[in-house]
């Protein structure tokens, strides 16, 4: 894979969103990761280089040996990092056992659980949710033809962390990249 062009389209914090920093960094670091377990050479050559048939410099798969076809990466990240949602107080029930020691029919003692509900108030608070939605398109450079376009958003509750997402992201682009 040669050359990668990496689109962050929401690089500031807007409203609820607070972007991840370095995300054009990060999402490349996943890639090389994704890359190096499929064998594939990964270069980065956004800040310069050969112009590709799509009119931009050449970036992400570098032709080596067993690669037919130098193709270049362009990725967009639409989101990446993650929301934060206010949760209005509230009241919840909670249910408490309590033991109580009874007789049986024969007269012999048992310890019975007597479930007891109320309603507790919950107070304002706020919880994250992390979310990455990136677009992979591939193009071989000599034809400027798409080879695969890749459109991956997932989203996990309470976590502000969007790493372990990334990285799965990347992993299934390659295996879908390199799949006969």
């Amino acid at each position: 894979m040669k050359g990668s062009v990496i689109t962050n389209t929401h690089p500031e914090k807007a409203d609820n969103f607070h972007p991840e920093e370095l995300a054009e960094e990060k999402v490349l670091s996943a890639l090389y990761s994704a890359a190096g377990k499929a064998h594939l050479i990964v270069t980065d050559e956004r800040s310069g280089g050969p112009i590709a048939p799509t009119g931009e410099p050449a970036s992400l798969l570098n032709r080596n040996k067993k690669a037919p076809s130098t193709v270049e990466a362009r990725i967009t990240i639409n989101y990446l990092g993650y929301r934060r949602y206010k949760v209005p107080g509230h009241y919840q029930q909670k249910t408490e056992y309590f033991k109580e020691k009874r007789k049986d029919a024969w007269g012999k003692e048992h310890y019975v659980e007597i479930p007891i509900t109320t309603q507790v108030w919950v107070p304002d608070s706020y919880h994250n949710n992390a979310i990455m939605d990136v677009i992979y398109n591939v193009y071989d450079l000599e034809t400027a033809a798409v080879i695969a376009n890749v459109m991956d958003r997932r989203e996990r509750e309470y976590e502000s962390d969007p790493a372990g997402m990334l990285g799965r992201s990347a992993n299934d682009f390659i295996k879908a990249l390199t799949k006969k």
